[in-house]
This record gives structure tokens, sequence and C-alpha cells, in this order.
């Protein structure tokens, strides 16, 4: 008999400290409902072994077995590849924003100081020895030779923003990659113990999600419980307990990235990030050099058209036209290094002979205006060929916009997703509460109705 009452003390004893331990968990579920990250933890009761007493075989309490962490493994990998997706797009938007007021139509740009230059010619060509009309040439030629000039300017200050970004990003991922690697030694150590570590394990997603919104890595998880972080192309960045570094290197003012291994780096290009980084380099890597390109094969043609129509021409001193721009020597750096080459208001060519009223030159140069030339396509203006550079950095700035968007909610819904499968809901919670406080009230009872019976007995015995 007191065999018996002695096992339900037991039973009793691990009852009352096991929802304890459960009202303690919820606790901890409540206290963290609004932490990022946090996965739910839930209590897993398990009964202790059965003995024989007098040919029956009774139970002799409850335990905790383990804390379970609520953790959807699909929904986990579909919201990190969404973070690399938003990253990238993220970090093109303020670029491309800032690209698009460069490359703009309207007033003060580049299609504007088209516009004004050929109206100067106009003007010139209603009063051709005019010394007003003239001056007005030389200054618009000056003015949109300033503003080829400042569009190539700009376009490299948004060039040296990216690097800059890039930069000061390299640190904090790096910091990221050193913590998933610790991490993975504490997790590994603890769970080989048999200890849960489900606080770290939440940690390590939540880097994980942040560093695969920066450059776009995947991971996976090894049999030890540890993770492999890769890049994109494959490369290593967590390997166990290693982690390895990307450092910056420089190429001119441009920022390029390597995986420093200590003995030896590798070279990454664009195509082995994903991610903020793969953004970054799409901005500076593709959608500039090409709209400089287009710029200098505009500044090129217009150059070289303007100085061939002005070379056909006499000045006011009776020499033949020269070169009204410096003739650029190519394509390459045309739109950079755009300049006048006369300076003098006597140096215009504005007929085919000296006489002052003679406009036949100025009305030839305003055929340019509407002209189309071989260097551009064929089949464009001037105008509609910097329109199409401008149309072309708009239409990207705005699938961006779009995307951001798209990819942002798409984000959002996973994350929401997440936090109802994964997440504290403190209606359930409240709801544990209560039963693990009954369980609780209820063994305090059965501890006392056996502690009297106990009593009982002694005093039988007296």
């Amino acid at each position: 008999m007191g065999g018996g009452l002695y096992s339900a003390l037991n039973a009793g004893r691990t009852s009352l400290q096991t929802n304890q331990k459960a009202i303690e968990i919820t606790g901890l579920n409540v206290a963290n409902v609004n932490t990022e990250g946090y996965s739910r933890q839930t209590p897993n009761l398990t009964p202790y072994p059965s003995l024989n007493f007098g040919g029956f075989f009774v139970g002799t309490g409850v335990t905790v077995g383990s804390v379970g962490r609520s953790h959807d493994v699909f929904l986990d990998g579909q919201i990190k590849d969404k973070s690399a997706e938003v990253g990238l797009e993220s970090s093109m938007s303020n670029p491309l924003a800032e690209l698009e007021r460069v490359t703009g139509i309207g007033d003060g740009s580049l299609s504007d100081e088209f516009d004004q230059f050929f109206d100067a010619w106009r003007q010139l060509s209603t009063n051709p020895g005019g010394e007003v009309e003239r001056q007005m040439v030389v200054q618009r030629g000056e003015l949109i030779s300033n503003a080829f000039v400042n569009v190539y300017n700009e376009t490299q200050q948004v060039v040296k923003n990216v690097n800059n970004t890039i930069v000061s990003k390299i640190d904090g991922v790096n910091l990221y990659l050193d913590e998933v690697a610790q991490l993975n030694n504490r997790i590994s150590s603890l769970e080989l113990s048999g200890q849960e570590a489900n606080s770290d394990r939440d940690r390590r997603d939540l880097l994980l999600r942040e560093i695969s919104g920066q450059i776009g890595s995947t991971s996976f998880e090894t049999s030890n419980g540890t993770v492999s972080v890769q890049l994109p192309n494959g490369m290593p960045l967590v390997e166990g307990t290693e982690s390895t570094h990307i450092v910056s290197t420089y190429s001119g003012t441009d920022v390029n990235l390597e995986l420093d291994f200590g003995t030896t780096s590798i070279a990454l290009d664009r195509t082995a990030l994903g991610g903020e980084f793969r953004g970054l380099y799409e901005v500076r890597d593709v959608i500039i050099p090409d709209v400089v390109n287009r710029l200098d094969q505009l500044a090129y043609t217009f150059a070289t058209e303007v100085n061939t129509m002005h070379q056909a021409g006499t000045d006011l001193n009776g020499n033949p036209g020269q070169d009204f721009f410096v003739q650029p020597a190519a394509v390459l750096d045309s739109a950079s290094s755009l300049a006048m080459n006369i300076s003098t208001t006597a140096e215009i060519a504005a007929g085919t002979s000296s006489a002052p009223g003679d406009n036949t030159n100025s009305l030839a140069i305003l055929q340019l205006e509407q002209a189309q030339f071989a260097g551009l396509g064929g089949n464009d203006t001037l105008v509609s060929y910097y329109g199409k550079i401008s149309a072309t950095v708009g239409v990207e700035t705005a699938r961006n916009r779009q995307a951001q968007q798209g990819y942002e909610d798409s984000l959002i819904q996973l994350q929401n997703l997440r936090d109802g499968i994964d997440g504290v809901s403190l209606e359930d919670e409240m709801i544990n509460l209560m039963k693990y406080q009954k369980g609780f009230e209820a063994s305090a009872k059965f501890l006392a109705t056996v502690d009297e019976m106990m009593g009982t007995l002694m005093t039988l015995k007296r």
C-alpha cells in the first residue's frame, strides 16, 4: 500500500513540475509574440516507464520529453527565395530613380538643349550677320556641350553611389556569415548533448533570410544540425563552423568582389551573386554602361554631322568653315569630352560665302534637326534617339517599381502565412495557459489527497 501511495506521490510531483514547465513555455511564447523570426515552442509530454505493482503495470508520472519548435521547411525556403528577389529589385530602385532624373525629357534636359541649339540656328538664318544671333549660336553650342558632359558626369555619380553602397554592405554580410558559423557550432553541440537549440535556430533562420536578401545565397541543413550556405553559383560561404569572407577590390574607381579563402581569392562577377548585390551590379555594369554607350553614339553623331555641315560653309572672314565642335576621335568617350572648337562669332559659317546676309549654310545645318542618321540606326533623329534612351531608362524604372511592389507583397503574404503556421497565436496560448493551469491545480489537489491518505495510513499504524 505504501509503495502505491509513494508511486502516486511521485506521479503528482512530476505532473506538478511538468505543468509548471508547460506554463513557462507558454509564457515564453506569449512574451515573444512580436519577436521577429520567433517560432512557437510546444512542450512534448511523455509518461515515465510503468512499474509492476502486484501484477499491474502502473505509470509513475509524466515529464517534458522535449520542447518542439514549429518550423515549416518549405515555407522557410520560399521566404528566403522571395527575400532575394525583393533585395534585387529594392537595391535597384534608388539608382534607377536617379538615372531616370538624369536622362529625363523636359526643361533643362538634353532634349531641351537640342531644341534650343537648333532654334539659335533658326534665329541666325533670319539675320545671318547679326552679332546677337551669332553670340546665341556660340552660347547654345557651349550649353549643349556642357549638357552632354553633365549627363555623363551624373551617370558616373550614380556609379560612385553604387560602389559606395556595395562597400558599405560587405562588412554586414561578413558579420552575418560569421554568426551563422558560430550558431552552427552551438546548435550542433547542444543537440548532440540532447538539449534543444530552438532560439539559436530561430536566430540562424533570420540571419539566413537576411543573407539571402543581400547576396541571394542558398542554404541547406546537414545531418548534424549545421547549415551550409552558398552563393547562387555554388561557391561556399559557410561550411560547418567555418565562414568565408567577401572582400572588395578596386578596378579603377569600380568596386569588385572576391571570395577570400586565405591563400587564394576567387573573383565574383554579377552572375555569381543575387539579392541586393546582384541588383547593384546590374545597374552599374549593364544599365549605366548601355546608357553611356548610347550617349556617346549620340554625341559623336551630333558633333560629326554638325562639323561636316559647318565645314561646307564660309565664315565672316572669308575662311572655309572649320569644325564647330572639337571632332571626337571615336564614339567612345564622346559624351564626356564634347567641347566647342570655334571661339568667336566671326568663325560661324552661316553661309557659303562671306557675305553677311548669306544664310544658306544656316538653313542646311537646320536640316540636321529633322534628319535621320545611319549612326543612330537610320530611323532616328537626334531628339528621337535621345528620347529612346530616356524611354529605356523610364521603362526599366517602371518595371522595377512594379516588380519590387509585387515581390514585397508576395513576401508579406508568405511571412503572414509563416506567422500563422509557425508564429505565436495569443488565442491558442491563452487556451494552453488555462489547460496547463487546470492541470497544475488538479496535480496540487491530487497531491493533497494522497498526502491526506498517507496521514490516515500513518494514524492507523499507531
